[in-house]
C-alpha cells in the first residue's frame, strides 16, 4: 500500500514524480477477474477501487490479447477419397447463361474450343 496524501490505495506499487501510479500485477489480475464476472460493472468496480474505468478496460484488453494465442498447427493427413465418391469426367461442365441462351462447356472441351467460345462472347 502506498500513501496518497491522506488516503491509502491498495495495489499501488509506486508513484512516480508526475503522480502516476504503478499498480502491482497481482492487483491488476484481481480487478480484471472481478470485472470479468457475469453482470459485473467495469466502471463500478473501477470507481470502487479509486481507478479510472478506461484504465481498467485497458487492463482487460491486455489480458484478452495475452490469452488470444494462435493454436499450434497440427499435422494434416490426406486420405484417399472413397471409391464411390468419384464424379465422372463427362458429368463436369461449366454453364454460361446470357439472357435465354445457355452455353455448356464440357470437361472434354479442348483449350482451343474454350478460347473460341470466350472470343464469341466478347
Amino acid at each position: 500500500m502506498t500513501t496518497d496524501g491522506n488516503r491509502e490505495q491498495a495495489g499501488v506499487a509506486k508513484v512516480d514524480s508526475a503522480g502516476r501510479r504503478w499498480y502491482t500485477v497481482q492487483f491488476k489480475r484481481e480487478i480484471v477477474a472481478r470485472c470479468l464476472q457475469p453482470g459485473a460493472s467495469v466502471a463500478g468496480i473501477a470507481v470502487a477501487h479509486g481507478l479510472n474505468p478506461n484504465l481498467v478496460r485497458k487492463w482487460i484488453e491486455r489480458v484478452h490479447k495475452e490469452t488470444r494465442k494462435l493454436a499450434p498447427l497440427l499435422p494434416v493427413v490426406l486420405a484417399d477419397p472413397p471409391a464411390g465418391a468419384e464424379v465422372p469426367v463427362e458429368a463436369a461442365c461449366i454453364e454460361i447463361r446470357i439472357g435465354d441462351a445457355v452455353i455448356a462447356v464440357g470437361a472434354t472441351a479442348s483449350a482451343a474450343q474454350i478460347e473460341a467460345i470466350v472470343r464469341a462472347l466478347r
